[in-house]
């Protein structure tokens, strides 16, 4: 598989997927349709990408991982949906459209939250073509990168973290965290997929880590080059709420220099696959002229 006409291929069958599972999960159908609502044909399945991508590293079709796929959209995709809450980032658009808690009401965003992270945990246990040894170390990492020593625990530096006092460090080790983190989760599911070895889940772990760096960094720039239009959610909104950001702390010009030096040294990590990796290095060099 390659980034561009197969993009929309997978995205099309990730939202199938979920259709058919929500279909017999049991689900009331008030939880159902928001779930729908915020997912299919929404967002650009950016990390299920690059799961597919890590997989054909190593050979593996994108056929033979969906689910995994899936159950990392799902996490990102409540993560969303608890940031866009009032209490956190507060925002009122997502994805071009109203954010859940606007389209529907708070309590309904907070649970369909809910049901996204236990469905995840269980599309990866129930996937039967991957050993149990497979699914448990996929398990584990998801809930580590997802949790509080990942995504979470970083979410919460970002709430907290002053801009005045804020450190280059301590804004880089929030960002790892917050963003960083699922990238990792999907870089190293590939060599776990595939039984590959310790050396390649550290390298694209590795890899996982800057990819974030680089992602976030053109994530903020977006806020403040970006229109609502363009950016299919609120803008400026890292300012007025006085984040603390790479933009913030080194401006525009150097954070977009950083950015490229982030690119150089994630390129070099792909050396060892040849080929294989022309689409990640693509997508990479790509991030400094995304929109949304």
């Amino acid at each position: 598989m390659t980034l561009g006409k197969s993009y929309n291929i997978l995205r099309s069958e990730i939202d199938q997927l979920l259709i058919r599972k929500i279909g017999i999960s049991g689900f009331p159908a008030t939880l159902v349709e928001p779930i729908k609502y915020i997912f299919v044909n929404k967002g650009k399945k950016v990390r299920a990408i690059l799961l597919a991508e890590s997989c054909a590293l190593f050979g593996i079709h994108y056929t033979k991982i969906l689910q995994i796929a899936l159950a990392l959209e799902c996490i990102h995709t409540y993560s969303l949906i608890h940031d866009d809450l009032p209490a956190m980032d507060d925002d009122d658009y997502r994805r071009g459209e109203l954010t859940l808690h606007k389209k529907y009401d708070e309590a309904t965003a907070i649970l369909v939250g809910d049901a996204l992270i236990s469905l995840a945990f269980e599309l990866i246990s129930g996937e039967k073509d991957l050993s149990a040894e497979c699914r448990v170390k996929l398990i584990n990492n998801l809930a580590l990168y997802s949790g509080g020593k990942g995504m979470v625990g970083g979410q919460m530096l970002d709430l907290r973290l002053n801009p005045a006092e804020a450190s280059i460090e301590s804004i880089k080790k929030m960002q790892q965290m917050k963003t960083g983190d699922l990238f990792c989760f999907a870089f190293t599911a590939g060599p776990i997929i595939a039984g590959s070895g310790s050396d390649d889940e550290e390298k694209l772990f590795a890899f996982g880590k800057l990819f974030g760096l680089i992602f976030q960094i053109s994530d903020d720039l977006i806020d403040v080059e970006s229109t609502l239009t363009e950016a299919g959610k609120s803008v400026n909104k890292d300012q007025k709420m006085d984040k603390a950001t790479y933009v913030d702390h080194y401006g525009i010009e150097e954070a977009k220099k950083l950015m490229q030096n982030y690119i150089k040294e994630a390129k070099v990590i792909l050396e060892k696959y040849g080929s294989k990796a022309r689409p990640l290095i693509t997508l990479c060099e790509s991030l400094p002229n995304r929109r949304s």
